[in-house]
Order: C-alpha cells, then structure tokens, then sequence
C-alpha cells in the first residue's frame, strides 16, 4: 500500500487535514519545552553521542615568571541517545465517513494528532523522571510523603540553591525551569511571594503553559499528570536548567501525519471501505547533565 499522502488527496483537503492536525497536536505539549531540540542528520546512524567535560579547577597558584602553565588534562564523559520510531494508526470506515456529521472527518484527524502531541509530550515527561530526585521537606523515602507535603517557599529555594551549587546553566532570561499539573499549582499559588505570569509583559513570547514565577523559577503547567501511590498520592513535578535534558528527531523523519484516503484502490483495500490517517516518526528524549534538574515529589492538598 502506497504511503503517499496526497495521492489521491485535493491540496486543499490535505492542507486542512495538516492544518487540523497541528493545532490539536500543538495543545500544551509543555515538557518539551526549555529542552535542547535538535535533529540528526540523515546517513549518519542512529545513536547520538554528546561529550561532557568536567571544569577545570581554578588556577590559583602564580606561575614562576617567564615560564608556560603546567600541562593538565581534560576529562569528561559520554552520553548516547538513541533514535526511536513511534506512532499509531486508526482506520476511519467509508460509510461513516460519508455518513457523519464530522465533515471531511476533521476531528477524527485532530484526535490524531492529540495523540501524537501527548505521546512526545509524555516520552519527555518520562525522561525528566531521571533527573535528581528530590523529596519535599527532606523525606527520606516516597512512603514518608503525607498530602501535607506539598510545594512550598521553602522547598523551591532549596531546589534553586542545588541547582545553582551544580553551576546549572539558567536560560537567556536568567530563570530555571519548573513544570507542575494542576494538584501542585494549587498549593503553589497560595504562597504570598507567588508572582502571576499576568503581571508580567511578554508571557506569551516565553513558554506555552506559563503561569509565574518565584524564586527564579518560570512555572509551567501541565495536565499531563505523573503520580508514584504511596501512602498518598504523590506528584512528578520537574526543575531544571538548560540543557539539562535533550530531544531529538531525524531529519526526513520527523513525526508528521499520513492519510490514506478510501479513494486509493489497491490490493489491500479493494473496495475502498476505509481510509487511514496516522503519524509516524523518529524522537528521543536523553538527561545529559542529571544534576541541572531535579524531579521533585509532593503531596498536594487540593
């Protein structure tokens, strides 16, 4: 079967399908972002190696005039990620295609690429569990979290101060990154100090899902909610610098959508009693630095 995705399609239908499907897809996928985004290159494998090298230590004694500084070596380490295929199909029937309300099955579409949107958005997700864990108010173990310990003042100046003691990179507008669902932000708002993204200018030139600031923290939300049951209920939050956590595609093979329409006859639909639309591509998400970001766990009483 041909997987061409205009064969049989009008430019302005796939246009539409496109469109449909981007804005659905586009909806809130805020764990990526304030990640390192790039792409591999074509013909040049599938696993990505990145170099890390540890600062130097500080020169401090003074050299012996007119003589060169002493000789000292690089060390580092190596991070590979390697490139992964992902996707879903659905199979659309042609008498309900023909039959619905949902004209040129626009929504269908959108469900698609909701999907495709939540599946990016939660394999970032799930890489940020690999960052630092922190425990509120210093718990020792996940089983100690009550709901009572939820985000707090307290716990996000430490967290700024860890990331700040590991020379975590901030971003170019001198904040680190936090992400949260809906439980912890209604703890979090509470704080007096907290600074509502409103009552500053620019929001929606920064993240999408912004919602303020404390503590040099830029504060996300996301509905896309990760929990650990323990003897409460206890919330995936992440903090993080730049760089801390990268994702990847492949150029050529970047998740996009495909339609097959019940139009294009061929020896696996020989009636043309369905069409097909899905989304495909090749992404990883990989922690480089794991000390620039912490996934941070609270109770939340809301």
């Amino acid at each position: 079967m041909s997987a061409e995705t205009t064969t049989t399609l009008s430019g302005e239908l796939m246009t539409l399908y496109e469109k449909v499907f981007l804005k659905r897809n586009q909806f809130e996928q805020i764990y990526e972002e304030g990640l390192q985004k790039r792409s591999r290159s074509m013909n040049e494998g599938k696993t990505i190696v990145f170099n890390r090298y540890t600062p130097l230590s500080a020169a401090t004694t003074p050299l012996t005039e007119g003589s060169d500084p002493s000789e000292v070596s690089l060390t580092g380490a190596q991070v590979s990620a390697t490139l992964s295929e992902y996707g879903t199909k659905v199979k659309i029937s042609r008498f309900l295609s023909l039959t619905s309300v949902d004209e040129n099955n626009k929504e269908k579409i959108a469900v698609v690429g909701q999907n495709m949107r939540e599946t990016m958005d939660t394999l970032a997700r799930n890489e940020l569990d690999n960052l630092t864990a922190y425990l509120a108010n210093a718990k020792a173990a996940v089983t100690d979290l009550a709901a009572t310990d939820v985000i707090s003042a307290a716990n996000i100046r430490k967290v700024a101060r860890n990331l700040e003691a590991a020379y975590a990179r901030k971003y170019a507008d001198g904040f680190y990154m936090w992400k949260v669902t809906p439980y912890v932000k209604a703890d979090l708002i509470a704080d007096s100090t907290w600074v509502n993204a409103k009552t500053y200018s620019g929001v929606k030139d920064l993240y999408r899902g912004e919602i303020g600031e404390l503590y040099g923290f830029r504060f996300l939300l996301s509905a896309n909610v990760k929990t650990t049951s323990s003897t409460a209920t206890v919330y995936h939050t992440y903090a993080h610098g730049a760089d801390a956590v990268g994702v990847y595609d492949l150029d050529g093979d970047q998740p996009k959508l495909y339609i097959i329409p019940h139009t294009q006859i061929d020896s696996a639909n020989a009636t043309g009693r369905f069409s097909l639309a899905s989304w495909a591509g090749s992404y990883v998400a990989k922690t480089l630095v794991s000390t620039w970001g912490y996934v941070a766990k609270f109770g939340a009483t809301a």
